[in-house]
């Protein structure tokens, strides 16, 4: 039995690990944090899945629909690093909300020119390339203020949640997407963001003042930057994480570009069916991740992660030879459950066991490594038009399945629980 003394310890514990999300939620500037992460996500996945379409109609080319998403996701390689670099340099609330202003001028821009008739798939172009830009700034600034505006207790939860929402928009915009395409074209969703981002800087605006993350100054560029890169590999479990985040951004969240052309080439569906197909796996994120926060625990969190990445890439494979609407949402369900544990673990992971002078620059690393994707979007658009999108894909994903082991064997503290 345990003496009074020792449950007198562990009763608090309990009731502090209970509560400590909904002391997050109850704090005003992450829920303005959160409700921003919505707004932008949402219309990221919107104009993923509308600019995919659109471009699969005005050229019917597989490779030209890969490339429009490359353009959208490249800029992170850049984005990235510098956006580590800035929160050590500028007020982190600031840098994101003038990231947001572009996107809501960026939107503005491209609706007028839609509505006037007067939009060119090079102006689609521009405009993902911008967007890629802002992106770069989610992970490296926005969940940098989630984190800093909850207390140490409540981080792992709190950031847990956030990116269960997250997800929750890869359901919510490839289902606005798809209507919006059916019934509007690509100028509704240019206006929807319009809305979306002009909500998203009011939440901002009203965050209070973020600290700055340093140490008796910020290093030059360049400096920093090679300090990031050894740090993050001198840690065993954060070079795993940036190993594994690197195989799935690189062999098989590229699938997405492909979700148009397999849903009208191989399974024969409408806009509205494709949005409504690819939000399949955003539902398993969700699903995968609220659980999450309601019940990690710490020693679980490299577990999970790679659990989920192995669960991903195994769908992904499912997906590709799937006969029919049915059986590819039921893989695509699985697949974002493997997918919400992945995500939520990954940020986690990166900000509970990095030192907090070194956080910036370990996120901006984490971009770096999901700048792996344009590449991997690439190569999947290059496969399939020699051999068909779903043959294509089969054909990563297994590729990404046999890498995903050797991660596992070269950093074992995967597999392993967190102390």
């Amino acid at each position: 039995m345990l003496s009074k003394s020792i449950r007198a310890q562990v009763k608090p514990m309990q009731q502090t690990e209970a509560s400590s999300l909904g002391v997050a939620l109850a704090n005003p500037d992450f829920v303005r944090v959160w409700l921003t992460g919505l707004c932008v996500g949402v219309m990221r996945w919107l104009e993923i899945l509308a600019i995919g379409i659109y471009t699969l109609e005005a050229t019917g080319s597989a490779f030209d629909v890969a490339l429009m998403y490359f353009a959208r996701t490249v800029p992170t390689l850049i984005g990235g690093p510098i956006a580590g670099m800035l929160v050590e340099r500028a007020n982190q609330k600031y840098i994101y909300t003038g990231g947001l202003l572009l996107m809501l001028a960026l939107s503005l821009t491209l609706a007028t020119l839609s509505v006037n008739g007067a939009l060119a798939l090079w102006h689609v172009a521009i405009g993902a390339v911008l967007a890629g830009f802002v992106w770069s700034l989610e992970h490296t600034v926005r969940r940098m203020i989630a984190r800093d505006v909850v207390p140490p207790a409540s981080i792992g939860k709190a950031i847990s949640f956030d990116t269960g929402s997250q997800n929750a928009t890869r359901m919510l915009g490839p289902l606005a997407g798809g209507i919006l395409m059916a019934m509007l074209g690509l100028q509704g969703a240019y206006i929807l963001g319009a809305a979306f981002y002009a909500s998203a800087v009011l939440f901002m605006l009203g965050i209070s003042p973020t600290r700055r993350l340093t140490t008796g100054g910020a290093l030059p560029f360049w400096q920093g930057l090679r300090l990031g890169f050894r740090y993050a590999w001198g840690q065993p479990l954060l070079a795993g994480v940036l190993a594994v985040t690197v195989v799935l951004n690189m062999f098989g969240f590229p699938y997405a570009a492909m979700v148009p052309v397999i849903g009208r080439d191989s399974l024969g569906l409408t806009a509205e069916v494709i949005g409504l197909l690819m939000s399949s796996e955003g539902l398993g994120a969700v699903l995968g991740a609220l659980v999450l926060a309601a019940t990690v625990k710490r020693r679980l969190y490299a577990q999970l992660f790679a659990g989920g990445a192995f669960l991903f890439l195994a769908m992904m494979v499912v997906f590709a030879n799937a006969p029919s609407f049915l059986t590819a949402s039921a893989s695509l369900l699985c697949a974002g459950i493997g997918l919400g544990l992945f995500a939520a673990m990954q940020s986690t992971i990166l900000l509970t066991v990095a030192e907090p002078a070194m956080r910036g620059r370990v996120m901006g690393m984490l971009v770096v490594t999901i700048g792996a994707g344009p590449f991997g979007v690439l190569m999947l658009g290059a496969l399939a038009e020699h051999t068909g999108a779903a043959d294509a894909l089969f054909i990563t994903s297994s590729v990404g399945i046999a890498l995903l082991l050797l991660v596992f064997l070269r950093w074992p503290q995967l597999l392993r629980e967190l102390r």
